[in-house]
């Protein structure tokens, strides 16, 4: 048959366009419903960080906003900052400061984390705090160290000599204030720790993720920056009923593991409901 043949010319556009034109619908289709799928998993993903942040918010009480303006808060802090020295890299279980030593000098976390701990002559270990990213530790009332400090992971810290410290704050009442809210949010922490002791480890568990999660201002992936071993004896439980714990709160739907070592917040109010 000749190329010019009419028949051929009208039977060809049939055959190509007519699939093309029912993939176009199908891709169409495909893009609405894929959209739609995306804008109810934002929807939901913003409503869950809406409620971890009403959480967080009603439960988080932090003396430094109480007493200072957020304008005040920045420049005393880059008052504070100006005293620095360091900074000092501390290898994982690295000793910073030893219980008995003097209170020279304060300090602040840079990066990773920083554990105030006991250890007891039976070979057990308490660890009372942990100190993260930006918070100040190592302010004592007394004129050597009750705690012992170390590196809960590789640890950069900044150090301050006490004594400027206390120069700056008689000079300063904006310092003295912040360092006083600062000692109000560490005693806060201790107080909470101590009457949390003596509650189920379910409560314990979801309580100290709550904490953490106010304290690295995340609504989502929550890094367990210290290892489970210290978690566990933070909270006075043995390593293998803190996996239980976790295992169960993951079967709750509460919370899901990401990682070994990230979880991720799921259902904020049941988490906040077995911590109270």
């Amino acid at each position: 048959m000749s190329a010019k043949d009419p028949k051929r010319t009208l039977v060809r556009p049939a055959l190509v366009l007519g699939p093309i034109s029912v993939n176009h619908k199908m891709r169409g289709s495909e893009r609405q419903l894929g959209r739609t799928v995306m804008q109810k998993k934002q929807a939901l993903e913003r409503d869950r960080r809406q409620a971890l942040r009403g959480v967080l918010e009603h439960r988080s009480f932090d003396a430094s906003k109480a007493l200072l303006h957020d304008c005040d808060q920045r420049t005393v802090k880059d008052s504070i900052l100006a005293f620095r020295r360091g900074p000092i890299r501390h290898r994982h279980n690295a000793m910073i400061a030893c219980e008995g030593d003097p209170t020279d000098y304060m300090y602040v976390v840079v990066s990773g984390v920083v554990r105030s701990c006991r250890a007891h002559r039976d070979g057990t270990r308490g660890i009372v705090a942990f100190h993260l990213p930006g918070e100040l530790f190592g302010w004592s009332g007394g004129l050597v160290h009750s705690l012992s400090l170390e590196a809960a992971t590789d640890t950069l810290v900044f150090f301050f000599k006490r004594s400027a410290l206390l120069a700056a704050a008689i000079r300063d009442g904006k310092i003295a204030t912040y360092l006083l809210a600062a000692t109000t949010n560490e005693l806060r922490r201790v107080q909470d720790h101590s009457l949390l002791l003596s509650r189920r480890a379910e409560c314990r568990v979801a309580a100290f993720l709550i904490d953490l999660s106010m304290r690295l201002r995340t609504t989502s992936y929550l890094d367990l920056l210290m290892s489970h071993r210290d978690i566990a004896d933070h909270l006075g439980l043995t390593i293998e009923t803190l996996s239980r714990t976790i295992t169960r709160l993951e079967k709750s739907g509460s919370i899901a593991r990401s990682s070994c070592q990230t979880l991720v917040i799921r259902n904020c109010a049941a988490l906040a409901q077995i911590s109270d």
